[in-house]
């Protein structure tokens, strides 16, 4: 388990060659990605469709757990403290390696060589980022939000990020905006009012 501390209301996860790789073939040049994603709206549908990010937001700036499963069907967090989980998220895995940020990683802060080369970075990197190891592939991404107690402000509280192996990505219905997704862990939504 890490912790994560967001400094804005987001995370957003990627493999960093894989989103790279997109950048340069499309000939984005901005590091305000997410303005660009959102302004864009075939672009940003694009990038979440063929697994090149998955955006997480609105929710609050505060310091959440981080559990990866990878390929595991046991849950790491009992049930009783799960609140959602969503249906997979498209995720293309190219460098064997994937991130989880704040999502300032990618609306202001966009640094393709650190990011690339973030294992030789572990010194410099604070805890607005994480990574984990896993096989180059097409994943799908579920996301539960758990917390300890619905109603303490400071029960532990975070995602656990259940990433499947897959053949094919998984199918992101856009009938339903990522705008629309309810990220936030109660008892944090009186943050969101």
């Amino acid at each position: 388990m890490d912790k994560l501390n967001l400094e804005m209301p987001g995370m957003v996860i990627f493999d960093p060659l894989t989103l790279s790789e997109y950048l340069r073939e499309k000939e984005i040049s901005t590091n305000d990605l997410l303005t660009y994603f959102v302004s864009n709206e075939e672009i940003g549908k694009e990038v979440i469709i063929n697994g090149i990010i998955i955006p997480i937001y609105p929710i609050p700036e505060w310091e959440y757990s981080v559990i990866i499963n990878l390929n595991k069907k046991d849950n790491l967090v009992p049930r009783e403290y799960i609140q959602f989980e969503t249906n997979q998220f498209p995720l293309t895995v190219t460098s064997e390696l994937v991130i989880i940020s704040d999502i300032s990683s990618i609306t202001i802060d966009w640094d393709a060589d650190f990011f690339l080369n973030y294992e030789k970075n572990l010194d410099n990197k604070s805890d607005l980022s994480t990574y984990t190891k896993m096989p180059k592939g097409n994943y799908g991404v579920s996301i539960a939000g758990y917390s300890r107690d619905k109603t303490e402000i400071h029960s532990e509280c975070g995602y656990t990020f259940n990433f499947l192996s897959v053949e094919n990505l998984p199918f992101f219905d856009f009938s339903k905006s990522i705008d629309e997704y309810n990220f936030v862990i109660e008892p944090l939504n009186k943050f969101m009012q």
